[in-house]
């Protein structure tokens, strides 16, 4: 029999943050201009800004959580974010925010901007602020608010499907320039507020297909709905799958306690859970996700749900810490992060005033009936659409001086639960629940004192100490007359394992990849020498001409762990760059071949073609290409009248018919008489 205690709720009051953590840092001389910094480690790449925005499709050359990362298309699930912070002074309400192309917030100096290794093999460090020399806030409202941001990424699975943030915010009381205010800055929300398009791969319409909603505790607001009525058990959720069974825990909570390394400090707060015969004494508390997916588009008569499995990403994100506040599920001196509201709108109804957004961070507006979290669409007569969702925490009273820490994480799982990439070929992958229940199993990965049940700051204990590969070394390739040619330096031979405090790398691996950085073929893995050093080249003979080709160099470590498949060469903006080895002219007919041999069907060339075609390479300066049957029969004359190296065949006869599925014979022939005869197989 199993029985089960669902963690209770209570409220404590309005919170005073007195730490004196990341705290008071002055604006000195001019500010920094404008800066994005591009995260491509893991399955999730985004950016961060130092003006507010946490990544998003704001240009060509930029991410927001795209995924799979590296995809021809830049198959982004996010179009933008803002960072919300709203206030009360004497009763009005004041905001400072990102929206946009339009900022409250302007870059700061201190600490200056930092990306590379850190608490993850990737952490990006940026700060803004909106005291009342910023000239993106109009005089009068300027709240003195200060944010400094630190962004994580993990290459290796289960963390690499997830961006988790550390937000440290100060309030400095000689900053603000709001008429009223006092050393306390009062009823302060913070708020994620995220505008999510499911997703970039989509043909049609990747925004107004769209539905949102939450994944939490919802007060009882959502008991009596028609079609998402919460809690619910539906599922057994595991960390590795998902069975369509009820488990006796609602599907919209985390069981904490039955994986290694998911420390319970309170046995009198656990409970019994019972899997495959074994009992765990587990914590159960709500998630507080919320999330957005793709729909049916209303535009288009036919069922696109899941775009043939190129959209069928579920984008959201939770707070994984935040200092106490009335939110909170308190028993005792234990207390479980809880955000205040959930809340969305679509693109037609976005809040323009103070008043209307702040009402929204509060969980109390009329657009969303005054729920404080808000339901889903269909339960408020709404259908697919373009939406955002606001998460937001509070309320909070601060100090001038003191700070407040957050921590932040976003993702994208495959569905709501986990099931296979059908379009990607991914395998199997985890569902959002998955990607954002491993987020926090990874934030209070070292932690001794510390657990969700007795929430830590980002400096309260350690944290995010999970095994790390080692990095990525630096890699250059090039194209050479007998090959592509690739180099790269020792940085992961010289570099400590965190955690042991030595190097333990053992091997690197070599990696290509056609047409886009997916879906790589190892080519060699190159272990020390007999001297103790290692090759840092490699001389890849088996590109093909015509074809755009990625390359990675990984290296692993003494735990089999591997870096991040993501130092192909870039560009300025971060963009992944290919080479293509060019056709050389041959010094015989000998040298021809004909490629893709056999041809199965319509093949990408580039990232931007795909075509029904075959291509002779190696080609002497002057020649004839006679393609026939196997009965002798005439198909079609090529020439190479111009010194080309290569020449493409549209798989077309001299009559422009397309040719059918079966062994064609083709001969090359020079002017001197000299020829020669191969074959090339078509199947369709």
């Amino acid at each position: 029999m199993r029985k089960l205690f669902i963690i209770g709720i209570f409220l404590v009051g309005i919170s005073f943050a007195r730490d004196k953590g990341i705290s008071q840092y002055q604006i000195k001389g001019t500010r920094p201009s404008d800066k994005i910094i591009n995260q491509t480690v893991g399955q999730v790449w985004n950016y961060l800004s130092n003006y507010g925005s946490l990544g998003g499709q704001a240009g060509a050359d930029y991410y927001g959580l795209s995924w799979p990362g590296g995809a021809a298309v830049n198959n982004y699930y996010l179009w933008n974010s803002y960072f919300t912070v709203g206030a009360k002074v004497e009763g009005t309400p004041y905001i400072s925010y990102y929206n946009y192309y339009f900022s409250n917030w302007s870059p700061s100096d201190n600490p200056p901007i930092y990306a590379g290794p850190g608490k993850s093999p990737f952490d990006v460090v940026m700060a803004f602020d909106d005291f009342k020399d910023s000239p993106r806030q109009s005089p009068g409202n300027h709240l003195g608010v200060k944010v400094i941001i630190r962004s994580m990424q993990w290459p290796q699975p289960p963390y690499n499907n997830f961006v988790a943030y550390e937000f440290y915010i100060t309030y400095d009381a000689s900053q603000c320039d709001i008429p009223g205010h006092t050393d306390v800055l009062h009823d302060v929300f913070i708020g994620m507020w995220y505008d999510c398009d499911v997703s970039g791969a989509d043909p049609t319409e990747p925004h107004i297909d769209d539905l949102v909603c939450f994944d939490g505790w919802t007060n009882g607001e959502w008991a009596d709905l028609a079609n998402f009525p919460s809690p619910s058990d539906h599922l057994t959720i595991l960390p590795d799958s998902v069975i369509d069974q009820p488990d006796g825990v609602p599907d919209q909570y985390i069981i904490w306690g039955d994986e290694p390394g998911e420390l319970v400090l309170d046995s009198s707060l656990a409970v019994p859970y019972v899997r495959n015969d074994t009992t765990y004494m587990v914590y159960i508390f709500p998630r507080g996700a919320s999330y957005i997916y793709d729909g049916d588009n209303p535009a288009d008569p036919g069922d696109d749900t899941g775009e043939h499995g190129m959209s069928a990403g579920y984008v959201g994100g939770m707070w994984i810490y935040t200092p106490p506040s009335p939110s909170d599920s308190v028993i005792g001196d234990a207390r479980f992060v809880r955000p205040w509201a959930h809340q969305w709108w679509n693109w037609s109804s976005d809040p323009a005033t103070p008043t209307d957004i702040y009402n929204y961070l509060r969980g109390h507006h009329s657009a969303t009936k005054f729920y404080r979290y808000a339901p889903h669409p269909f339960d408020l007569g709404a259908g697919p659409f373009d939406y955002r969702f606001l998460n937001s925490v509070g309320p909070f009273n601060i100090r001038s001086g003191d700070t407040l820490k957050f921590v932040w994480v976003a993702g994208v799982g495959q569905g709501l639960s986990g099931g296979y990439d059908s379009y990607w070929g991914r395998g199997w992958l985890p569902g959002l629940r998955q990607v954002l229940d491993d987020a926090l199993k990874a934030y209070y990965a070292g932690s001794t004192h510390s657990d969700p049940a007795h929430p830590s700051a980002p400096d309260e204990d350690q944290h995010w100490r999970i095994p790390v590969p080692p990095p990525s070394p630096l890699l250059v390739y090039s194209v050479t007359s007998d090959g592509i040619r690739l180099v790269w330096d020792d940085l992961p031979e010289r570099t400590p394992d965190p955690l042991k405090g030595y190097p333990d790398m053992v091997g690197y691996i070599v990696y290509r990849a056609v047409y886009q950085p997916i879906n790589w073929t190892v080519l060699d893995t190159i272990k020390r020498n007999p001297d103790g050093t290692f090759t840092h080249t490699y001389l890849d003979t088996t590109a093909i001409p015509g074809f755009q080709y990625y390359y990675v160099v990984t290296a692993y470590d003494e735990d089999s762990l591997e870096s991040s498949k993501n130092n192909y060469m870039k560009d300025e903006n971060g963009n992944p760059m290919y080479v293509t080895m060019k056709s050389k002219i041959g010094r015989s007919v000998d040298d021809v071949t004909v490629v893709p041999n056999p041809y199965k069907g319509s093949a990408p060339w580039t990232a931007t073609e795909i075509a029904d075609k075959v291509e002779f390479i190696n080609l002497p300066s002057t020649c004839r290409i006679t393609i026939y049957t196997l009965s002798g029969y005439k198909v079609k004359t090529l020439e190479n009248k111009e010194g080309k190296g290569s020449l493409a065949w549209n798989l077309l006869t001299d009559a422009d018919i397309k040719v059918q599925s079966g062994i064609y014979i083709y001969k090359v022939e020079t002017p001197d008489g000299k020829y020669k005869l191969g074959k090339l197989v078509i199947l369709k």
